[in-house]
């Protein structure tokens, strides 16, 4: 009869002791989760400057345009390119591989295909 009340006893502890860990594990995990949900927003990474407010994304276009003479691939660059393009000669290297120029000479009359963006 003692061995029956004492196995209940304990089994009732065990079985309270597991419920206040399963209570303690959900407010833990709660507390993790709303931590690092309120965490993102104060350290600023929902935040716009006013740099990227005036950033207008653009569209990628392409032109036929004639060679006259004089022109150059740095010239075509100057006149067509914007700031898209890190520097001139990322242009100019686009340009090549878009009209499979070998090198950098360009002829009168020629036709090249070159990128703008709008």
């Amino acid at each position: 009869m003692r061995t029956e009340r004492l196995y209940k006893a304990s089994k009732r502890r065990r079985q309270v002791f597991l419920k206040k860990l399963a209570i303690v594990f959900s407010v833990i995990v709660i507390a993790a989760g709303l931590g690092i949900t309120m965490g993102s927003n104060f350290t600023g990474s929902n935040q716009v400057s006013a740099h990227d407010k005036d950033i207008v994304e653009k569209e990628k276009y392409y032109k036929s345009i004639e060679i006259v003479s004089g022109d150059t691939l740095w010239d075509l660059a100057e006149k067509h390119m914007d700031d898209n393009y890190g520097c001139v000669q990322d242009y100019i290297d686009e340009v090549k591989d878009m009209n499979g120029l070998l090198d950098d000479s360009i002829h009168d009359g020629q036709y090249l295909m070159i990128p703008y963006y709008e």
